[in-house]
């Protein structure tokens, strides 16, 4: 096992690695900016917090050119992609271009931007945020949601998408 302390050195690349060895599904956050265009963004830092109220984290990371559109915003929506969806995926988590075309929003409780072809979708107003490191951590209270009752969704393992099947 690797020791981590300043005198060992940290190898930022094996720790990445590291951390692939776990499969997560994959989401599109999307929230307005103060120009009315929903910016989105893709996330594997989704975590449900609490269902009494029902609450979720996911993390920002500081570097992110939209970081003042997340951190700035009243509501957000989480939007958890199908396994057809690896293109959008792709798109959305490049550098450039963030913004969802109107064609493919919806509204919900909050008013967030929804993707329409979500397999499921979580509409957030914001709780709180929390500096931890080089990332911001966004709480959200979950205002509404929606769930497909069908389709397969995309995960994310070890550097590359794979498809999350209910099937057994």
């Amino acid at each position: 096992m690797a020791e981590i302390g300043a005198d060992a050195g940290f190898d930022e690349l094996a720790y990445r690695r590291a951390l692939g060895g776990f499969g997560t599904g994959v989401a599109l956050v999307a929230a307005w900016d103060g120009f009315g265009q929903a910016h989105g963004l893709i996330i594997n830092s989704l975590t449900s917090v609490s269902l009494q109220p029902p609450v979720v984290l996911w993390c920002l990371g500081d570097q992110c050119a939209a970081f003042g559109v997340f951190t700035n915003c009243p509501s957000f929506s989480i939007n958890i992609l199908g396994a057809e969806d690896e293109a959008l995926a792709r798109r959305f988590s490049r550098r450039g271009d963030r913004l969802i075309p109107a064609d493919q929003i919806r509204r919900m409780t909050t008013g967030a931007p929804v993707l329409a072809a979500a397999v499921a979708s979580l509409d957030c107003r914001v709780r709180s945020h929390e500096r931890v490191g080089d990332h911001e951590v966004i709480y959200g209270d979950v205002a509404d949601y929606y769930a497909a009752s069908s389709g397969d969704a995309l995960g994310y393992f070890r550097g590359r998408y794979v498809k999350l099947s209910h099937e057994p």
